[in-house]
């Protein structure tokens, strides 16, 4: 019996001793419990009161005409990790309706900037949307010789001049992100863009999708087109492409057909050029030497 007896007396001291510390695991327990649900508590309302803002500022935009407001009510989502991809095609959306060249300048930075080959697709989507707000005015305004704005209504023209004074600014960010290394794997879709004035000296056009695009003025001075392999229906209007680093046969055979040298697609005077455009690129002779030089790079 005095062995049973001292087991007991032995397990009641550990009981004794543990109690405590089973107390203080509770205590602490209880604690972790009630805090996690503060924590969670106060995450949801504060995530209630985000999505509150949200849901007020998309219907603020929607109704209100003033563009201000808009850009006030956007910006603070436009930095948050759960509204910048909801802001950021609301944004889209607004500059691409928008005829207010100083709403352009004032929303396009903070919408977008700093841009990268992280949201350089997003930027290519806003001027694909422009493009093709584009293309019926450009198709009412030009009869294939002169581009006559008489054609088109006022609120056409207040477009039509909105289109043309940013575009080139969209042109020369996506030329500013070409320039740089491109991610492994990524694939350059610039298919039914309007491009124009961008001085792209140096970029990567490597397998870059080019279908329905429009290249205006741009300057691809030693750019190596070689790899350009998607390139129907697309235009290089003023555009000396003939200074290309390098070329495909099938894209020298489309550009000597479609857009060989011709004096009426340089109208510029001499220091008056965009983007870096060189005026000794734009001459009978400079074009048929440069066509030389490339057909003699064919493999």
């Amino acid at each position: 019996m005095a062995p049973k007896r001292e087991r007991s007396e032995q397990i009641r001291d550990y009981v004794a001793a543990l109690a405590p510390l089973v107390a203080v695991i509770t205590l602490a327990a209880t604690l972790f419990a009630q805090s996690w649900q503060f924590v969670r508590s106060e995450r949801s309302k504060r995530e209630d009161a985000l999505n509150a803002r949200w849901q007020d500022a998309v219907k603020m935009i929607s109704t209100s005409g003033a563009l201000s407001p808009a850009i006030v009510s956007l910006q603070p989502f436009l930095r948050s990790p759960e509204y910048a991809a909801q802001a950021r095609e609301v944004a889209i959306n607004l500059l691409t309706n928008t005829s207010d060249q100083s709403f352009f300048t004032t929303l396009f930075g903070p919408a977008f900037a700093p841009i990268s080959w992280n949201n350089v697709d997003d930027v290519i989507r806003l001027d694909r949307a422009l493009a093709a707000r584009a293309s019926p005015l450009i198709a009412k305004s030009w009869d294939g010789k002169t581009n006559d704005m008489s054609r088109l209504s006022a609120d056409e023209t207040a477009s039509y001049n909105y289109i043309e004074a940013v575009i080139p600014t969209i042109t020369a960010q996506i030329g500013n992100v070409l320039k740089t290394p491109r991610p492994p794997g990524t694939q350059v879709d610039l298919s039914a863009t309007f491009l124009k004035n961008g001085d792209w000296q140096g970029v990567n056009l490597d397998s870059v999708n080019f279908e329905s695009a429009n290249l205006s003025w741009i300057n691809v001075r030693n750019v190596d087109l070689t790899n350009v392999t998607k390139f129907t229906a697309a235009g290089f209007y003023g555009t000396a492409w003939w200074e290309a680093k390098a070329i495909n046969s099938s894209l020298l055979a489309y550009l000597t057909a479609s857009y060989p040298y011709s004096k009426a697609n340089y109208p510029f005077a001499p220091g008056q050029e965009p983007s870096g455009l060189r005026s000794d690129a734009f001459n009978q002779e400079a074009y048929d030497a440069a066509i030389a030089r490339l057909t003699s790079q064919l493999k």
